[in-house]
């Protein structure tokens, strides 16, 4: 989406803020590369999530984050190839090329992001470039859907106190 968009300029603060991450120590679920693909899914139903972050020292990125692995991950690279989940390490399965997001990213430009890689989640990183967070893409939709459903209340009430209207019954 453009710059300019005509959508509400929400951010991915706003989700932080809607999902009460701001006011709460959150931790973001993570796994070590070689733990087993059972094992994240099993932590990942339990704290009924759909995606765990990858974490290793040594990984590509400066914050440690090797990589995602989602319930989309699952079902190509374990359930479609026929793989053991309980002694294949994530690692093997795990979406390694992955981007992260801050808190002031705006959620138009995150869901470009996510429409562009073809994933539902972003991981987000705070000043320092640690892992702070986690969004999806239903969490954005949701929250540009709530501003922009506020803003046309608003408009239409302004509106309505502007130019009043007779009502006859």
């Amino acid at each position: 989406m453009p710059t300019d968009s005509v959508l509400p300029d929400t951010r991915v603060v706003d989700v932080l803020e809607m999902k009460g991450s701001l006011d709460r120590d959150t931790s973001v679920l993570t796994a070590a590369p070689t733990d087993t693909v059972y094992d994240c899914i099993d932590r990942m139903v339990r704290h009924e999530v759909g995606s765990i972050v990858v974490q290793a020292p040594d990984g590509p990125h400066a914050n440690g984050i090797a990589g995602i692995f989602t319930e989309r991950d699952y079902m190509r690279n374990i359930a479609l190839e026929g793989r053991d989940s309980s002694d294949t390490p994530v690692q093997a399965v795990m979406t390694s090329d992955v981007q992260t997001v801050g808190r002031e990213r705006r959620l138009d430009a995150c869901l470009d992001l996510m429409t562009t890689l073809q994933c539902r989640h972003l991981p987000v990183v705070d000043a320092n470039g640690d892992l702070d967070d986690i969004i999806s893409s239903r969490d954005c939709m949701q929250k540009i859907s709530e501003v922009a459903t506020s803003k046309a209340a608003e408009l239409t009430r302004y509106m309505e106190e502007k130019y009043p209207v007779e009502r006859r019954i």
